[in-house]
């Protein structure tokens, strides 16, 4: 017996020696996710119509942008088939003529903002480990971004999402040397989905009005020459950016008009200034000039200061041969963004307000391209229109934008509603894949008739005025954004001052006593009431049955 029992000992000893042998299981690797998905898909409607897409493996997404932080196959943030790109192979590159082949640039390190971007779009769609096939694609640039919207091209991608914009590179109206890369994106059938941007309430735009210091007129009143802007919180980096309506079609293409940038405190003592010399196609930049029609200043580490002692930006020409058509536009932009609480009356402030701003014009290449749709979300940091050449932007708003990680990160704006937005796309592709930009247009036109637009208050024949239902955010800021563009007009003298604004229910003129269709039908009778105007209801996603008779017509 006691042999037996040694005998077993023995048995039980290997046993245990070979367990210890074998190597444990591996513990999982965290990765943080959207925690709100099921709520974001609920409002979007898509978890009614679509609760699972068996087809979005089909479906490629294109996400362009500076940085994927963390991407490196060991966390599961999404799914196995995603292909990271850093660097663009040099025959690629002298293939296409994108730029100097020995010319690389990296992902910006510990920039996180595209892959996250890629989570929402993969939560919107449903999350399924089959799909979408992602490229994340360095667009850390100009160049990057033009190679980075070739290689998408290349792989014949569906839906291109770009959640950035551009600060320069363009006249507000569509074109210029980024919007010409995405020229070839909508050619090729791709849909792009485009951030609106994030800097509404930030931005001033006006006329070159120059008076006899050189200096620019920027508005009425005492001091016209200046904007203030509000610099609430120490230890603040605050960028300011100029620009002005002489891009050409292609990067560096020169410019022989010359502003400079200043910015004084409240007593005129200068903060910094921004002095490079503008140079003309043919000519080489050297040290302290540029062949763009830019001028950027950072001032780190500002000071805070209480109201009445606001910052000052002044703008002053350097040469003579500006016209009655060149355009500036003025952007603020806060290294801290986060709301913070007024200690007298305990009531959430911005960190910086542009006290002068234009409070539209605001949407930056490439989400003012007439190809692009360019989505917003309705907080008033979301960027909105019109383009100059009156074209309304936001093409999209979704109502919320909020996206919540299990990080314990927390994020809004128009970044989280294009990548939203994106995946609404991606998912009525793989359910539809004769889906185009246009049909998504139609559909927005058709969202935009289901709802009564009015105007803030309808006069009517008897000259009562009933109050209409609440406006929708969008609704809101289009008849703002229309009466500042019409106070600038009267301002600068004209005699019968208007605003034309194109959206997809058609086109209107935006008068001092209302809104009115730009064409009026033959035989139409005059009516001095205001008349309403059709502008984007909120989104709401298709039922497959709506999308098929999108598509098909049935």
């Amino acid at each position: 017996m006691l042999r037996t029992f040694a005998g077993i000992a023995v048995i039980l000893s290997a046993a245990l020696v070979l367990i210890a042998a074998e190597p444990l299981p591996a513990t999982p690797v965290s990765a943080s996710k959207l925690t709100n998905a099921e709520s974001a898909r609920r409002k979007l409607g898509l978890y009614a119509n679509y609760p699972s897409v068996p087809t979005i493996g089909r479906v490629k997404v294109a996400i362009l942008d500076s940085g994927f932080d963390r991407i490196d196959g060991k966390r599961p943030y999404l799914p196995k088939s995603a292909v990271l790109v850093e660097h663009y192979d040099r025959a690629f590159i002298e293939k296409f003529k994108l730029g100097e082949p020995d010319f690389q640039k990296p992902f910006v390190p510990g920039e996180s903002h595209g892959r996250l971007m890629a989570q929402i779009v993969w939560a919107a769609t449903g999350g399924s480990a089959f799909g979408p096939q992602f490229y994340l694609l360095n667009a850390n640039g100009p160049t990057l971004f033009r190679r980075a919207v070739r290689y998408a091209i290349e792989q014949k991608v569906d839906v291109i999402l770009f959640s950035g914009t551009f600060e320069g590179a363009g006249n507000f109206d569509g074109r210029g040397p980024i919007n010409t890369a995405v020229d070839d994106a909508v050619a090729a059938g791709i849909i792009w989905v485009n951030a609106a941007g994030n800097s509404g309430g930030m931005v001033h735009n006006g006329p070159v009005n120059i008076d006899g210091d050189g200096f620019l007129k920027l508005r009425t009143g005492t001091d016209p020459t200046a904007l203030r802007f509000a610099n609430r919180l120490d230890e603040n980096a605050v960028t300011i950016t100029l620009t002005w309506n002489d891009y050409k079609e292609v990067e560096d293409a020169g410019t022989d008009k010359d502003l400079d940038l200043i910015v004084e405190d409240w007593l005129g003592r200068p903060v910094g200034e921004s002095k490079l010399k503008q140079v003309p196609a043919g000519a080489v930049a050297g040290v302290g000039e540029t062949k763009n029609p830019r001028e950027r200043l950072v001032l780190a580490d500002l000071p805070a200061k209480p109201a009445g002692e606001e910052y000052r930006i002044r703008v002053k020409a350097k040469s003579a041969n500006f016209g009655p058509l060149d355009r500036i536009r003025i952007l603020v932009s806060s290294s801290r963004t986060a709301a913070m609480t007024d200690p007298d009356t305990g009531k959430p402030l911005v960190p910086v307000e542009f006290l002068d701003a234009s409070k539209s014009g605001e949407i930056y290449p490439p989400a003012d391209h007439a190809g692009v749709l360019a989505v917003g979300d309705s907080s008033l940091q979301s960027a909105v229109g019109p383009t100059v050449d009156g074209r309304l932007k936001p093409d999209v708003i979704l109502g919320d934008s909020v996206a919540r990680f299990s990080n314990g990160d927390e994020s809004i704006g128009s970044s989280n509603a294009a990548a939203y937005f994106a995946g609404v796309v991606a998912v009525l592709r793989a359910t539809e894949p004769g889906l185009t930009t246009g049909n998504v247009r139609d559909w927005v036109r058709q969202l935009d008739r289901k709802k009564t637009p009015v105007d803030a208050r309808v006069r009517v024949a008897e000259d009562r005025v009933t109050e209409p239902a609440p406006l929708s955010p969008n609704q809101e800021r289009a008849m703002r954004y229309a009466s500042i563009a019409l106070e600038e007009k009267r301002r600068r003298g004209e005699v019968n001052p208007e605003v034309i604004v194109s959206n997809p229910g058609g086109t209107v003129v935006v008068r001092p006593g209302g809104v009115e269709p730009a064409v009026r039908p033959v035989g139409a009778k005059a009516e001095p009431a205001l008349k309403e105007a059709v502008l984007h209801a909120p989104w709401i996603t298709p039922t497959p049955r709506e999308l098929a008779a999108l598509i098909r017509g049935r």
